[in-house]
């Protein structure tokens, strides 16, 4: 960002998009905007962000009664005067002074109507875009995860004891949602409508991709967001991408500023309370879509955590026949395996042998075959 994009504050930009600028503001942004070609671009992308976030809404509309009924009328007129010449001729004698008063009271009554008709068209069609309140649909899990499709063909599947608020018809402009607690996303992609997570203190935008959120709430009363499993009580809100990318966002309920930062595939970002700033801290836990799909992602990630996480969701035991095999590192994803399954992809992946006794399981051999450690 260059030096004169700095000038002007983002809460008057915020007022001049709003409409609230007076006339000493307009002109300062107008000349903000001359100076630089950059300018004009840096508040096209504010005022983007602003309108997906709720911050920017529809003006309503003024309808001036009486400057629609004297535009009505001055039509009128003009019809009133071609219907009764002032000059007779053979053809078309001058008309009563008294036949043209009530034909004239007659048109004008008409037109009226007319105006009127229009008016009410008008006032109806604001009431339905902006004014009539838009039914919301609350979906809510017990104590277990619950799938279900959006209306735009988006599925979700909410946690147990997780909340998910939506319309029953999305805004043409962007689908927002209000979760409270954690789902699982697989977005419906449509560039011209993004997908907003209203996470409470944190947004998530996106337009075609797959992701999870968890949230905490701030309030105690409202619980499901509240369920164990955050190893940091200071975390609101976090997020881990499958495929695609999102931006995380925040906005400052006092200052009114905005920070963001984007995720792409595998990687983790979270929100902490007081912050207001959200940060990426690195790649999503491997079993963070296991309660959704019973999926499993290893990136490198060291057999001795491997067995803790397999021991945390399978009722079996994993041994090792030599402690050099906890270090090595494994990369490897797995949807719906059996724990037989997943310990004989890791055995073949290290050239080690496998030996099952019931649900006890021990892996055997010197280490590493198949890897540099």
């Amino acid at each position: 960002m260059n030096q004169n994009q700095q000038v002007i504050d983002e809460h008057l930009l915020l007022q001049y998009l709003n409409g609230n600028a007076d006339e000493a503001l307009r002109a300062s942004v107008g000349a903000w905007l001359d100076a630089d070609s950059g300018n004009r671009e840096l508040l096209d992308r504010l005022e983007s962000l602003w309108i997906e976030t709720g911050r920017i809404l529809p003006a309503p509309v003024a309808v001036d009664v009486e400057a629609a009924w004297m535009k009505m009328s001055a039509r009128m007129n003009v019809v009133d005067g071609i219907q009764a010449p002032e000059v007779a001729n053979e053809k078309n004698p001058i008309m009563p002074a008294e036949s043209k008063t009530i034909r004239m009271h007659y048109t004008r009554y008409l037109f009226r109507a007319a105006a009127m008709i229009l008016l009410l068209v008008g006032l109806y069609g604001l009431y339905w875009q902006f004014l009539r309140p838009v039914d919301q649909v609350v979906l809510t899990s017990g104590g277990e995860a619950l799938s279900d499709t959006l209306p735009d063909g988006t599925e979700i599947t909410l946690n147990c004891d997780s909340k998910l608020v939506y319309p029953e018809k999305f805004d043409r402009k962007k689908r927002t949602v209000i979760l409270t607690g954690e789902a699982f996303f697989i977005v419906k992609h449509n560039a011209a409508q993004p997908f907003i997570v209203d996470a409470g203190l944190a947004g998530i935008r996106v337009l075609g991709t797959s992701f999870r959120v968890k949230t905490r709430s701030t309030d105690p009363q409202q619980g499901g967001a509240n369920s164990p499993g955050w190893g940091d009580p200071a975390r609101v809100a976090e997020v881990s991408v499958t495929e695609g990318s999102v931006m995380l966002f925040a906005v400052d309920e006092k200052s009114g500023d905005t920070a963001s930062v984007i995720l792409g595939a595998g990687e983790t970002g979270i929100l902490e309370a007081g912050s207001g700033r959200p940060i990426q801290i690195g790649n999503a836990d491997s079993d963070n879509l296991f309660w959704a799909n019973r999926s499993l992602d290893f990136r490198g990630t060291p057999i001795s955590t491997v067995i803790k996480i397999l021991q945390q969701y399978y009722p079996v035991t994993i041994t090792v026949s030599d402690p050099a095999i906890l270090e090595c590192r494994l990369t490897a994803s797995f949807a719906d395996d059996t724990i037989d399954g997943i310990l004989a992809v890791i055995a073949g992946s290290f050239g080690l042998g496998l030996e099952v006794k019931g649900q006890n399981y021990q892996l055997k051999g010197n280490g590493c075959i198949n890897q540099d450690n």
